[in-house]
């Protein structure tokens, strides 16, 4: 299985890794509609991720972030 690490906001982490989008929705419409965005223009599913957040620069901004380990959508090992 090819194991891709990208650097996302740690905010979108309950989103992508457990699929409970309540929080960020309620919370975070703008940032919800972005980390949807992004899963469905990468082509990427995501795994899991780091537990430690650091400020890293995403589209612009100093955001706390976390690595996340994603593998590509429908393709077979």
């Amino acid at each position: 299985m090819e194991i891709i690490t990208v650097t996302l906001p740690a905010q979108w982490a309950p989103a992508l890794i457990n699929g409970d989008w309540s929080g960020l929705e309620y919370y975070y419409p703008d940032e919800a509609a972005k980390a949807k965005a992004w899963q469905m223009e990468s082509g990427l599913s995501v795994l899991s991720c780091g537990e430690e957040p650091f400020v890293h620069r995403f589209e612009g901004l100093l955001t706390e972030c976390l690595e996340y380990q994603c593998t590509p959508v429908g393709r077979k090992p």
